[in-house]
């Protein structure tokens, strides 16, 4: 298995608070992506200028795990909010994953008030 690929339909949002241990970097928010009811992939959101643990593949729970800086959520949760459809791919040999949408025509723009006629 090179890559494993999906399209995301519904998205679950988690906030931590709190550790218990002060020498371990917690993620800040994570963001579970499924397929229907299949769980495939978990974006988790790190400090900003930590390091971020490698990206993973859980083979036993077929699981992907992408890792980021806090400063990427507002930009996932966008496209997530925003568009449609949404797919995510990940290369477990090099451990690179990626969400991306689908094709769109260009200029598509959102809603424009300016540009309605009355």
């Amino acid at each position: 298995m090179k890559y494993i690929d999906s399209e995301i339909d519904q998205y679950w949002i988690h906030f931590q608070a709190g550790h218990a241990e002060s020498k371990k970097v917690y993620p800040e928010a994570l963001i579970k992506c499924y397929n229907g009811d299949d769980y495939l992939v978990q974006l988790t959101f790190y400090p900003n200028g930590k390091k971020l643990p490698e990206n993973h593949y859980d083979k036993r729970n077929k699981l992907v795990y992408l890792r980021y800086p806090m400063s990427m959520y507002a930009n996932i949760l966008d496209i997530l909010r925003n568009e449609k459809p949404i797919f995510f791919r990940y290369n477990a040999e090099i451990k690179l994953g990626f969400i991306r949408t689908g094709k769109e025509p260009v200029g598509e723009g959102e809603y424009d008030a300016d540009f309605q006629s009355a």
